[in-house]
């Protein structure tokens, strides 16, 4: 099952959940229980080889919301 980041607009607490796929937006706020809840974008990273290293080295150019060039509008 996927790991799915939510945010509740009643209590604003944002948490993470597994939930099948066809489940995903069907889900109450844990803290609250309000129906409120929307799913967030959730990044993850691969990387081949080594676990040495930096994230750095793979991803020079990424802004600090991970957008890459501020394309989100965040910048």
């Amino acid at each position: 099952m996927p790991l799915y980041e939510y945010y509740c607009s009643d209590c604003r607490s944002k948490f993470e959940l597994l939930v099948s796929h066809k489940h995903a937006d069907d889900v109450v706020c844990t803290k609250c229980h309000s129906e409120n809840v929307r799913r967030m974008l959730s990044l993850f990273a691969a990387r081949a080889g080594n676990s040495e290293g930096d994230f750095d080295d793979y991803a020079p150019s990424m802004g600090s919301c991970a957008c890459g060039d501020g394309g989100c509008g965040c910048h």
